[in-house]
């Protein structure tokens, strides 16, 4: 039996074992499942499979299925939408029919993705709403798994881009509460789809900060979100970070020469990574940007 498969999904959504083995056994129970393999009665573990969109099965085989593909899809489409492909991103989304998703898991990460792509390419509110509501009042209405976070991240990202500060605080504030609540340096060396939706988290707190005037917040969590980047070789987040950064010092008042610098690097990852939204944002900022110093001279 694949434990560590088990111990995987658990970690992948969020479930620490006191959330997972609630209702339906013992934290003890889970524990020694999961750290010496005494294998619980088969309706335990059942049911604690069905909680993580896990079968047993899942755990007793290594071929490729119609899940682990579905799986696989989601998780790409994923990755696209953190390297802002959104075209690509949203192709690949809308060839995947919903009805077919029958793990909780499935469901809720199409969610999440639907409604942030909706969020991160001005589509209606309503649009957005729909579909991070779908998770909180439906497929996580106990808001004990990572995507209840995402789904509160992508509803603070929607109000706070269209300047309603108020709501963007109601849901960031939830989004920084669990942040500092799990801040680890265990989060260089966790699961990839973990750290990844840690970083997500960490910059677009970031950039919540910022549209705060909270500069030197901002970039101190953007330090750290580059930290555990580096540690994990991610380099397709970097435009957007740099970027931010270069923003942030321009409205800080700091010199041009690491205003420049700034942009320079987000324009070198951005064309390391094919970003092609950034690509033009960065052009945008340095015009602009340098027209406002010689207005100033």
């Amino acid at each position: 039996m694949d434990i560590k498969k088990f111990v995987r999904q658990r970690k992948a959504l969020g479930y620490s074992q006191i959330a997972l083995s609630r209702g339906i056994c013992t934290q003890s129970t889970l524990s020694k499942f999961e750290n010496n393999g005494k294998v619980p009665s088969l309706s335990i573990l059942d049911r604690l499979c069905q909680r993580l969109g896990l079968t047993i099965d899942d755990l007793n085989r290594d071929d490729v299925t119609a899940v682990c593909y579905v799986r696989t899809a989601l998780d790409g489409i994923e990755e696209g939408l953190m390297a802002e492909h959104f075209p690509q991103a949203l192709k690949q989304l809308n060839a995947l029919d919903p009805a077919t998703l029958m793990a909780p898991q499935d469901q809720m990460q199409y969610y999440y993705l639907r409604g942030m792509l909706a969020t991160l390419t001005n589509r209606p509110v309503s649009a957005a709403l729909f579909n991070f509501t779908k998770i909180l009042e439906e497929l996580d209405e106990r808001h004990q798994t990572i995507y209840s976070q995402l789904a509160y991240l992508g509803s603070g990202v929607l109000y706070a881009r269209r300047g309603s500060m108020d709501q963007a605080d109601f849901f960031f504030a939830k989004v920084i509460n669990y942040l500092q609540a799990t801040a680890s340096g265990e989060w260089a060396h966790a699961s990839k789809e973990r750290y990844l939706r840690i970083i997500t988290m960490m910059y677009y707190a970031a950039e919540y900060h910022a549209l705060n005037h909270r500069l030197t917040i901002s970039d101190r969590v953007l330090t750290a979100t580059i930290n555990i980047c580096a540690a994990n070789h991610v380099t397709y987040f970097m435009p957007r970070i740099k970027l931010l950064l270069a923003n942030n010092a321009i409205a800080a008042g700091k010199p041009a020469t690491m205003v420049d610098q700034l942009l320079d690097e987000a324009m070198v990852f951005a064309r390391f990574n094919r970003n092609s939204v950034v690509q033009v944002q960065v052009a945008a900022v340095r015009n602009n940007y340098h027209k406002q110093v010689k207005q100033r001279s």
